[in-house]
């Protein structure tokens, strides 16, 4: 599976049921709860979890809608090669006719787990991220030595770390040695899966609130050449082996979403506006405005109805990654907006903004102008609409161009 896909699904399965039956390991071999587990890719239909130097080999089953073992295995790496191999609950030697998982046929016909298929799949080349072309085995290795500091120049550390705010997300981090200053390190995609290009493309927090621009900028150069040198370990760019850290050490989110869209992208005066696919309370179409214009810098957001004139919650709102306190608009940001959105939309800053930062070809430019000749969509309002559905996912209703405003100006005179 690709790294991209991985990422992709990784609310399906790796958030929801990963989480899960990480937690059912730690709890039947009573390991304790802040023990990283590192999760391997599915090999025929056995799932592979690390914890210091055990490797849990397990098949799950669903009893009464609870997560439970079918099969379990424990190998213990010791030094050198030897290897103490297990057999906790053996697989199930009833017949069975052939299933198929992940598109692979599986026999499982009168068939134990053994030693041997353990060395084998040790052996075999890791598919749990495209961008490492090793073994498990070397995998393993590095996994087991991976420690805060493994990543060290003379300047700073360069690290992943579980965040303790609200989603204990990983992220990368730096750490500069002479200031003792933590840094967070935030990349201009919501996917950081590629090494940035340039120093631009990644924003530096200051969590110590102690260092200069200067001393961030230095940050920023220092990472981009350290993290292209190779990883003796793995053979491959230091920012890969990071990224191989991030897809091994489970990510415990709630309820994720990928598709975040900026609908007044060229020089708008509301750039402050997201659609989110990130559902929230009772599901029903929503806006969203934050406090300032960069998405994770905003501390406060508010998320707005498109079918009432009403604030979604006034509880924090959590997206992703980030929480923030809910923002209630005053009057006046109250009344530009409704003007904002009543506007006709000039299609020609949207153009205009993707022909300066190259977004299109020539070819598709012509297009989208030529679309918009005959374009229904009259007003800010319906392109934010516009986005609104092509944001969604498939089977979940669209809302009509033609729909009606409601009267945002009674936003903080009615009760949610």
């Amino acid at each position: 599976m690709k790294l991209e896909d991985l990422k992709q699904h990784k609310d399906k399965y790796c958030t929801k049921y990963t989480i899960e039956k990480i937690n059912l390991i730690k709890k039947y071999f009573k390991i304790k709860s802040n023990k990283r587990v590192f999760a391997f890719y599915i090999w025929c239909r056995r799932e592979y979890f690390l914890c210091d130097n055990k490797v849990y080999i397990v098949c799950f089953d669903w009893k009464n809608n609870n997560i439970a073992f079918e099969s379990l295995y424990v190998a213990t790496l010791k030094n050198g090669n030897v290897i103490n191999f297990e057999t906790i609950i053996p697989d199930d030697t009833t017949p069975k006719t052939k299933i198929y998982w992940d598109c692979i046929e599986v026999d499982c016909k009168n068939k134990l787990y053994t030693k041997e298929e353990f060395l084998t799949w040790l052996n075999s080349p890791c598919t749990t991220t495209e961008m490492v072309d090793v073994t498990y085995k070397q995998a393993i290795k590095f996994l087991q030595n991976y420690k805060k500091d493994t990543f060290k120049t003379d300047n700073y550390l360069f690290y992943i770390k579980r965040d303790k705010d609200y989603t204990w997300a990983d992220n990368f981090y730096a750490y500069d040695i002479k200031n003792q200053a933590e840094m967070k390190l935030y990349f201009n995609s919501y996917i950081d899966t590629f090494l940035p290009v340039k120093s631009k493309d990644i924003f530096v927090e200051d969590l110590s609130g102690k260092l200069s621009e200067f001393q961030l900028r230095k940050c920023k150069k220092e990472f981009m050449t350290f993290m292209k040198e190779i990883c003796p370990e793995l053979n491959i760019e230091n920012f890969y082996a990071l990224e191989f850290v991030k897809q091994c050490i489970q990510p415990i989110e709630k309820d994720r979403g990928w598709g975040v869209r900026k609908p007044f992208i060229g020089n708008f005066e509301f750039q402050n506006i997201w659609i989110d696919d990130f559902k929230i309370y009772d599901m029903k179409p929503y806006f969203v405005i934050t406090e300032g214009n960069n998405e994770w810098l905003s501390t406060k957001a508010c998320a707005i109805d498109f079918l009432k004139p009403e604030y979604k919650s006034k509880e924090p709102y959590i997206n992703g990654y980030y929480k923030r306190n809910h923002w209630e608009l005053d009057d006046r940001t109250i009344k530009r907006l409704v003007e904002f959105l009543k506007a006709p939309f000039d299609y020609k800053k949207d153009i205009g903004y993707l022909i300066a930062k190259k977004k299109q070809s020539a070819e598709k430019l012509k297009k989208i102008q030529d679309n918009w000749k005959n374009s229904e969509i009259k007003t800010n309002w319906q392109w934010l609409i516009s986005e609104y559905n092509a944001n969604l996912s498939d089977g979940d209703e669209e809302l009509p161009l033609d729909l009606a405003m409601p009267d945002y100006t009674l936003l903080n005179k009615k009760e949610v």
